[in-house]
């Protein structure tokens, strides 16, 4: 049952039936008071409400607004539900008020889904009630203390992982303290391709990706969306694939200090000194960072690209799903040098990508920009990134994934388009 989609099938269409008798029973009054003033007086409240909580909560949280006017009108429909309910509990028998709570809650589980339909940010049932993975492991396997000499050449045609390989990779749970950073960060997840149980093992390549804001770790891997990638193309491959690192950007899901390092967290050092340190002790991983690459979603692929433009040593490859034109802590690009740098637009124009790019040349990088053809906020920023890398030398492609917006489908599409690529890119087959 927990793995029943939320997104299409039996489920979604059920829950908008119970959503409709829901709203039907709390309309169903016959008071002329209750049609004449209090229902349309709850209709225009859901709706500033709505606006409200789209556009300056959402800004003053997440740092911009809802994108689609579908997402305003389950909002007002959520919100109708509530005012309505309240109204719906006065000058009535005892029964009524407990069946107006279930009639309530139909509507908002209704409306709140259609939400999530947009974002694909809960794929199945088991995601929202927390249903651990099939794929998951108490913690990284044991790190073998000597591997075997390898010829030259694509990993993929030198070595043959031997012993009982699983079809499936594995998931588990790995702290990365900041120690040098100091940021307090919460638990990173790692996939483990299936070639890593080899009994024969090799080092394999690493690609680091990073969630949007809010957001946590665990977001890639709700539904098994990342295993449904990569698994797919490990098995084409040997059962070879990148060791994938998802570590925390924020500290808290709702925190947002930005990649840098600033007053609000060192994120920089995080990613480039603790990160890498934590995945050379704990993991059987490249040590050559020509082996290395680095995503992410939203404030993620942001992220991702202030490392390849600030760290290309350590991550010269980046995949950049749907990120902004400058990183942002919310509100404006002012609002963020007041925040992270006390006002000083000049720490902040040394660590925006935009302006690396503008000032260096980066020949050694490459990377992919990706964002959803219905994507109105992000999907126009992409070309502008991609001239901009261009300009700096870096061998960069563009993806449009048709049919989605700012949405995790445009993510798992976009990474299935580009992982061809990135197996080539690190080692893993022969560059194309």
């Amino acid at each position: 049952m927990t793995g029943v989609s939320l997104q299409d099938g039996w489920l979604p269409t059920l829950l908008l039936v119970l959503g409709v008798v829901g709203a039907a029973f709390l309309l169903a009054r016959r008071e002329r008071w209750w049609w004449i003033w209090f229902v349309p007086v709850a209709v225009v409240v859901s709706a500033v409400v709505a606006w409200a909580l789209g556009t300056l909560f959402a800004e003053a949280v997440i740092g911009q607004k809802l994108e689609n006017t579908s997402d305003y009108v389950w909002l007002g429909v959520i919100v109708a539900a509530i005012v309505i309910g309240i109204g719906r509990c006065v000058r009535v028998t005892w029964w009524q008020p407990l069946v107006t709570l279930l009639a309530a809650v139909l509507v908002i589980a209704a409306a709140a889904n259609q939400i999530n339909r947009t974002y694909v940010q809960y794929p199945t049932l088991g995601d929202v009630l927390g249903a651990q993975s099939e794929y998951l492991i108490d913690g990284p396997p044991p790190v073998p203390t000597t591997v075997g000499e390898l010829p030259a050449g694509p990993l993929e045609s030198v070595w043959t992982p031997e012993g009982n390989i699983s079809a499936n990779g594995r998931v588990s749970p790995m702290t990365i303290p900041g120690t040098v950073s100091g940021f307090k960060a919460r638990e990173a997840q790692v996939y483990y391709p299936p070639a890593y149980e080899a009994t024969n093992p090799q080092r394999l390549p690493v690609l680091v990706l990073l969630a949007g804001q809010p957001g946590s770790p665990g977001d890639w891997f709700l539904g098994d969306r990342l295993q449904q990638v990569m698994d797919p193309m490990a098995a084409k491959n040997k059962g070879i694939a990148p060791i994938v690192v998802v570590p925390d950007i924020l500290g808290d899901a709702t925190a947002n200090p930005g990649c840098f390092n600033s007053s609000l967290g060192n994120v920089d050092t995080y990613l480039s000194v603790d990160v890498p340190a934590a995945i050379n002790a704990q993991l059987l991983a490249q040590t050559d960072h020509q082996h290395w690459a680095i995503g992410g979603f939203s404030a993620g692929a942001t992220c991702s690209l202030q490392m390849a433009t600030n760290h290309p040593d350590i991550y010269p490859t980046f995949l950049a799903f749907a990120g902004e034109l400058n990183p942002s802590t919310g509100g404006s690009m002012q609002d963020t040098i007041n925040t992270a740098f006390g006002g000083d637009a000049a720490k902040y124009k040394a660590v925006n990508p935009l302006d690396l790019m503008a000032s260096k040349q980066y020949p050694n990088v490459a990377g992919w920009f990706v964002a959803g053809s219905e994507d109105p906020i992000f999907g126009p920023v992409q070309p502008q990134l991609l001239a901009a890398a261009q300009k700096a030398g870096m061998n960069v492609q563009l993806y449009t994934n048709p049919g989605t917006g700012h949405a995790w489908d445009t993510v798992t599409g976009g990474l299935a388009h580009v992982l061809p690529w990135l197996y080539g890119r690190l080692g893993i087959t022969a560059a194309s």
